[in-house]
């Protein structure tokens, strides 16, 4: 059944207020998808509060012009969108780790971060990059390690000065 006029003002007016706010947007091509698959997708993404939405290719010509950015591509296939508020990583890492455990059915096309669309190749180097936490452990293991290297150091100049 087609969707009346007012109906896709409405979803265009939600869209555009919820995906100006938004910190990164997934295109992806969810062509053989199964019904089950894509609620998992969903729920999942849900639990970090990332929202997933599937929308007609002309609305979404629409909102991404209302919204300002004019330099979408032509996506293939049946196209649904994943909407980040926080983390720009956290939503393609979900998408990207979905697509290696399922192995069909969903593909990234491509997205939008900050202001601009990128290709895939993109998202999928953000969905590599870990997460606040892994990379601030990583960080003070760095910086950790030149004092503890000079507290060894230390200790066995310590050992030594007692043998002799």
């Amino acid at each position: 059944m087609p969707i009346t006029k007012n109906k896709k003002v409405s979803v265009v007016n939600e869209l555009v207020k919820a995906w100006d706010k938004a910190s990164i947007l997934v295109f992806v091509n969810f062509h053989g998808l199964s019904v089950a698959k894509s609620s998992k997708l969903r729920k999942e993404l849900k639990k970090i509060g990332v929202n997933y939405k599937v929308v007609k290719k002309t609305l979404l010509k629409r909102i991404v012009e209302s919204i300002g950015w004019k330099d979408l591509p032509r996506l293939e296939g049946e196209v649904g969108v994943v909407t980040g508020m926080g983390e720009v990583t956290e939503p393609p890492r979900i998408v990207a780790k979905f697509i290696k455990e399922q192995k069909e059915g969903l593909a990234i096309l491509g997205g939008i971060y900050e202001s601009k669309f990128v290709e895939a190749d993109i998202i999928k180097k953000l969905a590599a990059i870990p997460s606040r936490e892994a990379l601030l452990t990583q960080l003070a293991f760095i910086l950790n390690q030149p004092v503890a290297s000079f507290a060894r150091a230390l200790n066995e100049v310590g050992k030594k000065l007692e043998t002799n």
